[in-house]
């Protein structure tokens, strides 16, 4: 199957993708963007009988009216899953993907480039892509094989669990990492009592401290799920229509109606394996390089069952980044894929839990807590490489720009945090249209909003829009609120948001870049205005220009504001010297480049001159209105090349100086 205008089936590549979840979903979304797609006939092998879908979110699928669950067998094939969704049932065909549902990749035959199915089917590729996420860790315990044990991975998997729980009081849940406690809620709100059994000390034990994870368990337990940290389960009978879970160093053994395996997940790698791909010693995963090549160069990893760099992302932001740097290498571009920031939330009850970074670190903490609210800070060598927090945080985008940036935090800003909970000050609302560039808006994919205005430049007129574009609001969608507000669909934000130094400082930046341009506007037309022709016509400026001791003070004013704004130049430059906000650096070098150039303006009385005196003066406004361009153009196209023809212009300037000086000294 073609689609118009695409090149026939025989000129193209065979694709073939294993996998049919939200990596291979990104992947090939992107490819079809970048308008690739139809350099390859690509085929979609899943082995879930429905397309792709949104896994993150996986526990609303438990809130679906009971009477759907207890439906029965349903007809074979795609159903609607509603929000979850993220490939509709004809997204293949109306793409000209061939799509393999509920087929079962058994083997790979790198010598004839082939992938063998369960069903003995063969199909060959050219390229072949293993998107085949992970499985859940399953811990060796005796009966966990029991009839009433389930696993919270796929939707099959919730709708056995949900059938069981519409005739159950209780459950347990094996695990209070992440994957446990958003189970326990799923079970809880379905009206079971839950007990979560969590063998470390504390809940969320890779995310948080000692200290965090009672906070947590306080919140847990207020929330209807009873935590029980210290339990190690050894043992599980199945006696009637209940279980009996016994635990280490316990003499009676735990009752329950059902009981989930939440313990996390490891790569799906098994197929790579067999096939003799270098898969990771510790910790398992497909091992690739920045281009997401295997060691075989026809085949490429991406997702979940991915090792980069040594680590395994199992995270939406990742996944995505890993399957649009795939898409852009094979439609042709120059692509790596580097260092991520995981980011990861999950909802209890009305209570955001979020963790950034590499949380399972061994670094410093620095915590803050207050009320419902409690934030934690890892620090390694100065940088924050970690955050977590329970409860709302405004800074949260933030902290994830500073982790990417590996940006350098000061011990007043700790002093702050400890104190207040906050980095930065705290300053008066600010649109998020006017955030700054870099700062991230959708934390779970790292979206950031200059991301987001480069598709409303490209016609996106809707969350949807912008959703399908760049898979902001995609995973839990607690972003769509600031995409809705960004296209004007929405109130502003609460008084006291969080406003970062860098968009405070832009509007007198701006205003110092315009007072520049216009005083070198002025300096370039003024050498139509002569001189006065005697002294009692002669004005403020001729004057000035007359009086020996005027002209040698404000060409000393001058040698100094422009020396001043080279060493504000070094804030960035030299990785030594990180004192304050760049913002406020960047601030002050407009700032005083612009009264530079009005003391140009005094010391030469709007006259470019001849000779050396026009070079230097030349050269002079040029570096001032191209740094001018470059400020006002901060985060937008071209900016950057204004950016480099300032720092150019800047070089010639010591060496005019010097002449001009050694000139007037002499003469």
């Amino acid at each position: 199957m073609t689609t118009p205008g695409s090149s026939p089936p025989e000129s193209r590549e065979r694709l073939v993708v294993v996998g049919f979840g939200i990596a291979a979903y990104r992947f090939i979304e992107r490819l079809t963007a970048l308008g690739a797609h139809d350099r390859y006939g690509i085929t979609v092998i899943g082995e879930e009988p429905d397309p792709a879908y949104n896994r993150v979110r996986l526990s609303e699928w438990l809130d679906r009216p009971l009477a759907d669950a207890l439906a029965g067998p349903r007809d074979p094939g795609p159903r609607d899953l509603g929000p979850l969704a993220l490939a509709s049932p004809d997204w293949g065909k109306a793409r000209g993907i061939r799509t393999h549902l509920s087929t079962t990749v058994v083997s790979i035959d790198r010598d004839a480039r082939t992938v063998e199915t369960a069903r003995g089917e063969s199909i060959g590729y050219d390229r072949l892509v293993l998107a085949t996420g992970s499985v859940p860790i399953v811990p060796r315990i005796e009966g966990v094989d029991s009839d009433g044990v389930f696993v919270y991975r796929t939707i099959e998997d919730l709708e056995a669990l949900r059938e069981r729980a519409s005739r159950a009081k209780r459950a347990v849940v094996l695990g209070g990492g992440l994957l446990g406690i958003e189970a326990a809620e799923g079970l809880r709100r379905l009206g079971l009592a839950v007990v979560l059994l969590q063998r470390a000390p504390h809940l969320l034990n890779r995310q948080f401290g000692p200290d965090a994870g009672t906070y947590l368990e306080t919140r847990v337990r207020a929330a209807g799920i009873q935590p029980m940290p210290g339990a190690t389960a050894v043992r599980i009978e199945a006696r009637r229509q209940a279980l009996a879970i016994e635990l280490a160093g316990k003499d009676m053994p735990l009752t329950t109606d059902l009981a989930v395996v939440a313990a996390g997940v490891r790569p799906r790698d098994r197929l790579a394996r067999e096939a003799g791909l270098i898969v990771a010693f510790r910790g398992g995963g497909i091992v690739v390089n920045d281009r997401l090549h295997t060691s075989d160069p026809r085949i490429q990893a991406i997702g979940e069952c991915a090792s980069a760099g040594r680590t395994v992302y199992g995270m939406a932001g990742p996944t995505q980044g890993m399957a649009h740097t795939l898409a852009e290498i094979m439609a042709g571009r120059s692509s790596r894929f580097g260092r991520q920031v995981p980011a990861t939330r999950l909802r209890l009850v009305d209570l955001d839990i979020w963790a950034i970074g590499d949380t399972a670190a061994l670094a410093e903490r620095v915590t803050w807590t207050r009320d419902a609210s409690y934030r934690q800070l890892k620090l390694r060598t100065g940088q924050i490489i970690a955050a977590t927090t329970i409860g709302p945080w405004e800074e949260l985008g933030v902290v994830q720009d500073l982790i990417r940036r590996r940006s350098p935090i000061w011990w007043w800003q700790l002093r702050r945090f400890r104190r207040t909970g906050m980095l930065f000050p705290r300053s008066e609302t600010l649109p998020v249209a006017e955030w700054p560039s870099a700062r991230v808006v959708c934390n779970c994919l790292g979206v950031t909003r200059g991301e987001l205005a480069v598709a409303l430049r490209a016609g996106c007129d809707s969350v949807e829009s912008i959703a399908r574009r760049t898979g902001a609001s995609t995973v839990c969608g607690a972003c769509r609120p600031l995409l809705a507000e960004l296209l004007g669909t929405a109130p502003a934000p609460a008084a006291g948001a969080f406003v970062p130094a860098e968009a405070k400082a832009r509007p007198a930046l701006l205003g110092a870049a315009a007072a520049v341009v216009v005083l070198s506007v002025l300096m370039v037309a003024a050498p139509s205005i002569p001189p006065a022709d005697s002294v009692a016509d002669a004005g403020f400026l001729d004057a000035l220009q007359r009086d020996g001791s005027l002209k040698r003070s404000t060409g000393f004013a001058l040698l100094g504001a422009t020396l001043g704004t080279l060493v504000l130049s070094l804030r960035k430059r030299w990785s030594r010297m990180r004192t304050g906000d760049f913002a406020v650096w960047r601030l002050m070098h407009g700032a005083v480049a612009a009264l530079a150039l009005a003391t140009l303006v005094l010391h030469t009385g709007f006259r470019l001159g001849t000779g050396l005196n026009l070079a230097l003066s030349a050269t002079f406004l040029a570096t001032s209105v191209l740094g001018s361009l470059a400020a006002a153009g901060v985060g937008r196209r071209g900016a950057r090349t204004m950016f480099w023809l300032h720092v150019f212009a800047v070089w010639p300037l010591p060496v005019l100086i010097a002449f001009h000086i050694l000139k007037t000294w002499y003469f």
